[in-house]
């Protein structure tokens, strides 16, 4: 497809109108932007281009309310397009990027056609103009290091699977698991050169790893005179997992390298001008190499690939370095602040740059997000205010599939000019999901405005419990008190120092009933904060009031939001129910006791019912996505075992400081593996009230069994929401009303 034709078709899909009713032309005097039209049952969209033609029917939708576009919830149309109605937008901000590295393992590593189709769509409708895609890239790193001499069998082995491969990328991890198979190498690369193809049809760049310097093991073995420098581990090289070796970047063997690797992904994917190159990353080190030099090196090596690229760096945990930048100048170079907050008063003294935010870790499924902050963010770019260098948005996000309305928010900034009305944005977005307007949904959103996404101010200073970080360091967990153990303080200060650097404010808390047994938990993961910005009930009058509005309305949108505000308030209160749990723990008092775990292990069964009744919030349905890619019985037992690993352990023994950083509250996972684990734990406490013997826990042990364990989950949702969520709120209210 050329021309207007990809975006007429992106448009279909979207809207379910038929080819007739719909007209795109493109049309260069629209600069950056869209003008959309309705008359006689005809859209017609003329845009500036086919990713603008997408973003207009999308901005038409919602201000229409005759359909929504939405990461999780679109509503095709379902009524008559209005006669004379006009909706038009021009960019405010023109470099729009989506996507951390990490999306690639934490949202899309199982992604099919089906659904890479449909999320291209989604950039598209977002007015996105650049994304970093990993997805097939490992098969420009096999073919490059079987040049250099490698047996393909351990090539294979380093790369790792689909689910954690972008780490291998970022040069964090290396020989993960039982790594990969060239068939599925293949079949990957085959996908993404569909996905690049449709993304430059609709207007959207790739953004392809670039050649850092990471090679496998053992690589001085096979080119005579290089110089590489071993990494360490992942974390200040204290923990994680150790790291790929550098190849120092100012060499000729570098060069010979580089020169290959991008030879092998022009001939894989073609040049796309914009490659995302990383030194030093999180912790990483050049061994005494001047960075300065290294950098020249990397981009000498870019520019012989292709004289126009642009080189895509992170502004993260202290990179880029300023004597990095000031090595390779500003042209063609574009740095992400990933989270709006490494930027100086000069932008980064001289090269583009684009403000973004980091919404969301691991793909966490807690609703989150400042979205007053987020609506004020065109102040930054307004003329008289904009920082020297500021070009564009970046959505860094390491999971997309969660909270909708930070992503349509974020996303809507492209066209603004001004900061946006929040409550007038909310009610046409939720009256354009729902399908009409509702006082009752009006009223929801109002108390979700003032709690979830409200503003947040938190401490992030503060510590795990000493039982949880014991359990995230891989250490067994007992019923004894291990606080005072000097040696076991130590390591724990070194892990939250290692995390510290990888905070962000816009980390959310995840969730309790995800968290490793403890009479305290308060966090699942090391990074975020440690208690919600808003009272454990709080959110209890919006579900009462969006299940008021669900007995008149029923859209996709509604459906989604009522399983996420149902799944959040059982999140909450579930931390009430914890302490009511520690309270008869700590008085002995065994009959009450008793009835609060009860308590809660009920209210964790009513949020995987709930859960269960959306296709979004499904096990299942990863697992499934993972088993169909592959191609015998083993390997597609092996794909599903570490699609599971990823949620719950992260990595194997030496990746335990990342135990359930990409927790979520998904069906199956809430009613099998947080359930069990607190069941078991809980058992255990209680043999310690009434003086029997206690067995010590193993969570790491107690993960991999789980992981490798072969039990079937459901794929398609089942049961009534309205009903599930009803469960939910009356279980809710008892604990409260307990407390």
């Amino acid at each position: 497809m050329t021309g207007s034709k990809p975006a007429d078709a992106a448009i279909r899909r979207l809207s379910g109108l038929p080819a007739s009713a719909v007209r795109v032309r493109l049309a260069p005097e629209v600069d950056d932007g869209f003008r959309v039209r309705s008359a006689g049952g005809v859209l017609t969209v003329t845009a500036s281009g086919a990713g603008a033609a997408v973003a207009g029917y999308a901005a038409y939708a919602r201000r229409t309310g005759v359909a929504h576009v939405s990461r999780l919830g679109t509503r095709p149309v379902d009524r008559d397009l209005p006669d004379g109605a006009e909706v038009s937008g021009n960019a405010a901000i023109g470099r729009r990027i989506a996507y951390n590295l990490t999306v690639g393992g934490y949202t899309t590593p199982y992604y099919d056609w089906a659904q890479w189709e449909h999320e291209i769509d989604l950039l598209a409708a977002a007015g996105v103009t650049a994304a970093h895609l990993t997805v097939g890239q490992e098969l420009v790193y096999l073919e490059t290091f079987l040049r250099c001499g490698y047996e393909e069998e351990e090539l294979l082995r380093w790369l790792g699977p689909p689910s954690h491969q972008p780490w291998l990328w970022l040069n964090n991890i290396q020989s993960f698991g039982r790594g990969t198979t060239r068939t599925l190498v293949h079949d990957r690369a085959a996908l993404a050169r569909r996905v690049i193809e449709r993304m430059r049809a609709l207007d959207i760049v790739p953004v392809l790893p670039g050649f850092s310097g990471t090679v496998p093991p053992g690589f001085t073995a096979h080119w005579a005179g290089a110089r590489t420098v071993p990494q360490g581990r992942w974390f200040k090289d204290v923990v994680g997992p150790v790291r790929p070796d550098w190849l120092d970047s100012t060499t000729d063997a570098y060069a010979a390298v580089a020169a290959m690797f991008y030879a092998e992904q022009r001939a894989a994917f073609g040049a796309t001008g914009m490659w995302a190159v990383d030194l030093v990353h999180e912790g990483g080190h050049t061994g005494g190499t001047d960075l300065g030099a290294a950098a020249r090196g990397v981009r000498r090596a870019m520019t012989a690939a292709d004289p126009g690229a642009t080189w895509v760096m992170q502004a993260w945990g202290g990179n880029p370095r300023r004597e990095l930048l000031e090595a390779v100048g500003t042209d063609r170079v574009l740095v992400i602040d990933l989270t709006g907050e490494d930027h100086r008063e000069d932008g980064f003294g001289g090269p583009d740059w684009v403000l973004g935010i980091l919404p969301n870790y691991g793909g966490r499924t807690t609703l989150y997000g400042d979205l007053a902050d987020v609506a004020a963010l065109p102040r930054r770019w307004r003329d008289r205010t904009r920082p020297p260098g500021l070009v564009g948005l970046a959505d860094m996000a390491e999971g997309v599939a969660n909270n909708p309305v930070l992503w349509d928010l974020f996303h809507d900034l492209t066209w603004a000019t001004e900061p946006v009305d929040l409550g007038a944005w909310v009610r046409e977005w939720t009256t354009s999901r729902y399908g009409a307007a509702d006082a009752r949904a009006d009223e929801a959103w109002r108390v979700l405005l003032r709690t979830a996404y409200g503003p947040w101010r938190h401490d992030k200073s503060g510590r795990l419990p000493a039982e949880t970080a014991q359990a995230l360091a891989g250490l067994p967990v007992d019923a004894a008190d291990v606080r005072g153990v000097p040696a076991f303080s130590a390591m724990i200060d070194q892990l939250a120092d290692a995390m510290s650097e990888v905070a962000s404010p816009y980390a959310s808390t995840d969730s309790v009933i995800a968290a490793v047994p403890s009479l305290d938990a308060n966090q699942a993961s090391l990074v975020g904060p440690r208690a919600a910005a808003y009272p454990d009930g709080a959110l209890i009058p919006a579900l009462r009031a969006l299940l008021d509005a669900a007995e008149r309305l029923d859209t996709p949108g509604l459906s989604y939001d009522l399983v996420d505000l149902a799944r959040q308030v059982a999140d909450d209160v579930a931390r009430t129910a914890l302490r009511q749990i520690e309270a008869a723990a700590r008085a002995c008092d065994l009959q009450a006791y008793d009835t609060a775990v009860r308590r809660l292990l009920d209210l964790i069964d009513a949020q995987d019912a709930v859960l269960g009744t959306n296709e979004h919030f499904l096990l299942g349905r990863w697992l499934a996505d993972a088993r169909a890619w592959g191609g015998t019985e083993d390997e597609r037992g092996y794909l599903v075992m570490e699609a599971k690993r990823i949620l719950t352990s992260w990595g194997y023994e030496d990746s335990t400081v990342l135990a359930e950083y990409a927790n979520r509250s998904w069906a199956g996972l809430v009613g099998d593996y947080y359930r069990s684990r607190w069941a078991r734990w809980l058992s255990e406490v209680r043999a310690t009230l009434v003086g029997e013997p206690t067995n010590p826990v193993d969570w790491y042990v107690h993960a991999d069994r789980w992981n490798r364990a072969d039990t079937i989950h459901p794929h398609r949702p089942q049961g009534d929401v309205r009903a599930a969520a009803s469960v939910v709120l009356d279980l809710a209210v008892r604990i409260l009303r307990a407390a």
